[in-house]
């Protein structure tokens, strides 16, 4: 038993925990920059679908990194007002909390104010 336990002999779970660590951070900064790619087009906040497909990222990856991205404040996370209204196939392109809350859309927090600049794409104006 003692092998299992005592980690100056076996370190296993402290790399498997860096590992996590590290994908997590992966998949919330792959979310956000999908949202810069999108939101550059078509402007802020973005759908979780298509929020989901430019990431490249699985269902389960990004609703997690999703949920901490909103848990830590760094985005806002537009609740559905009736997601059980919806079809099953359309309900599960959402964001489910666990707690019967769907999210449909993501926005980082702090862009108010969104205008088309000159060249067409949308970008924040800091200014407002």
């Amino acid at each position: 038993m003692r092998i299992f336990i005592d980690s100056r002999k076996n370190s296993w779970h402290i790399i498997s925990m860096k590992r996590t660590a590290k994908r997590t951070t992966d998949t919330k900064e792959r979310i956000i920059e999908a949202f810069w790619r999108v939101a550059r087009e078509h402007g802020s906040p973005v759908s979780v679908s298509r929020l989901r497909s430019e990431s490249g990222l699985s269902k389960p990856d990004f609703d997690s990194a999703f949920l901490q991205l909103a848990a830590e404040g760094t985005a806002y996370c537009a609740p559905h007002d009736h997601a059980l209204r919806l079809p099953a196939a359309e309900r599960d392109e959402l964001v489910a909390d666990g707690r019967g809350i769907y999210y449909v859309s993501f926005s980082l927090r702090g862009l108010n104010c969104w205008r088309r600049q000159p060249d067409g794409i949308w970008a924040p104006d800091r200014a407002a």
